[in-house]
């Protein structure tokens, strides 16, 4: 063979090594934990295959890229840290410590910036925003905080906040400017309340629209009001009542999980005492219907591709002592497939 040729040669080779090496970099990453109550997180390509062990820890969120995952990893003294690790290989990086709620959380969609809350095992919180390029953390509001999610351009962060503990929380929901990095702002933002209720919370931003809960029905029910899901534009204006569901005493109702990129399809869990499971809405009319099983061994779901067309989650109920296997199962139904066995607690970046 020419001594000319052989540069040529080696690169391809090269890249397919690469690819064999970390076969989740050909298309969409998917990561997930076994052992969960001595938890291994798992990264892999979006079919299960290529699965790679980052390390102890559990709640793995990927970014919308697919070249990071996020997940809690327990360190010395039960420090609870933010751990960020490259699909593609290489060093972990602890982002935080004092993570608190860890499935309380969220990618903005460009994969740069992390939402998360910290601080003390009891009491108040704070919402914190990390660049990821930089690590550098930046101080939002402080209080009771029940959900948050950036805006599809993630110039902004919305958020439900309450200033006591009280159940059912007294949140409303805001709307902030997520910072730039190396901007020095003259006069510090403010946030913009949305709704003063005192009974609104978990905002899922979506395309020209809010999706929030709001707790009904406090004076008819003997436990606890329900929940039912709301719509809103991003000025907190246009507020309509999107579901009506029945909800019975000790469960809880709807909670958003995931948008499609179109909107068109909206993901929630139905959760309560020894019951979650995952529910397809109807933007447009507020119809639903479960996408799998239902009740305490039922389908958890944890995410929506972004096309809408595929609902990912775990079979045998929100229980970490069953018998669980990450799945995928089309949204318009039929039969799921499972992607990995004796797994829980899945996400990607589909």
């Amino acid at each position: 063979m020419p001594t000319s040729l052989k540069p040529k040669l080696l690169l391809p080779v090269l890249v397919l090594a690469a690819l064999l090496a970390f076969p989740a970099l050909a298309g969409a990453t998917l990561s997930y934990v076994k052992n969960p109550f001595n938890g291994q997180v798992f990264v892999a390509g979006d079919d299960g295959s290529g699965a790679r062990k980052l390390g102890p820890g559990r709640t793995p969120h990927v970014s919308p890229d697919g070249t990071a995952v996020a997940y809690l990893r327990e360190g010395a003294k039960n420090a609870q840290e933010l751990q960020l690790a490259p699909v593609a290989g290489g060093p972990t990086r602890t982002l935080m410590v004092g993570w608190r709620e860890s499935s309380t959380f969220a990618w903005s969609p460009d994969s740069k910036t992390i939402a998360v809350l910290r601080g003390p095992e009891i009491g108040e919180r704070n919402l914190i925003l990390i660049d990821v390029a930089s690590g550098k953390q930046s101080f939002i509001a402080s209080g009771y905080f029940s959900g948050f999610s950036f805006s599809p351009d993630s110039a902004e962060i919305a958020y439900a906040r309450s200033g006591s503990e009280d159940f059912p929380p007294r949140s409303d929901v805001f709307r902030f400017p997520v910072p730039i990095p190396g901007v020095v702002n003259v006069r510090a933002p403010e946030p913009v309340r949305l709704t003063s209720d005192h009974r609104s919370s978990n905002p899922l931003w979506g395309p020209e629209k809010i999706v929030f809960v709001k707790t009904i029905e406090a004076g008819k029910r003997k436990y606890a009001p329900k929940n039912e899901l709301y719509l809103m534009n991003p000025q907190g204006k246009g507020v309509k009542r999107l579901t009506k569901t029945k909800v019975p005493q000790l469960l809880q109702g709807l909670f958003p999980t995931e948008w499609s990129a179109d909107g068109s399809r909206l993901l929630a869990e139905f959760e309560g005492q020894d019951t979650s499971y995952a529910v397809l809405v109807n933007p447009k009319t507020g119809a639903q219907r479960p996408v799998a099983e239902q009740g305490e061994n039922g389908f958890v779901g944890t995410a929506l591709s972004a096309d809408g067309k595929q609902v990912l989650g775990f079979t045998g109920g929100f229980d970490p002592s069953g018998k669980h296997n990450v799945v995928s199962v089309p949204s318009s139904g039929g039969k799921a497939k499972v992607l990995v066995k004796n797994a829980l607690e899945p996400d990607w970046s589909r």
